[in-house]
């Protein structure tokens, strides 16, 4: 295990969270009969959520001999590494049913990978 596993899977747990907290105020926007759906997607969702969590737990639990920096200080990862994860994660989009939960969480999937992306661009040109 590295500080990068680490990174990631803070910033794959903070997106999860985001994308259940937008998904959350939409369905708040719905009569309770059309919302359904979203419910179903919200459930889904957390349960991805709470599997993170439990995989942060793990790491956590691994890194308690180590003496590494907290999450906020790991940079990001190399830049080729990201862009070939963000171009296969855009063809998981494409071959998803919009709409969908999965597509959902493809599309959160692209977006985390196209900001991280961007850092790491940023922060590789700025050293």
């Amino acid at each position: 295990m590295t500080e990068q596993e680490l990174r990631l899977s803070s910033d794959v747990f903070l997106a999860r969270v985001e994308r259940l907290q937008a998904l959350e105020l939409q369905k708040r926007e719905l009569p309770a009969s059309e919302m359904a759906g979203i419910a179903i997607e919200v459930e889904e969702l957390a349960r991805e959520v709470l599997a993170w969590a439990r995989h942060q737990t793990e790491l956590a639990r691994d890194a308690q001999n180590g003496h590494w920096r907290p999450i906020v200080m790991i940079g990001p990862r190399p830049v080729s590494v990201v862009l070939d994860e963000w171009r296969a994660a855009e063809r998981d989009l494409a071959d998803a049913e919009p709409g969908t939960a999965e597509w959902e969480l493809r599309r959160a999937d692209v977006d985390r990978l196209s900001d991280e992306y961007a850092r790491a661009y940023q922060e590789q040109r700025g050293a």
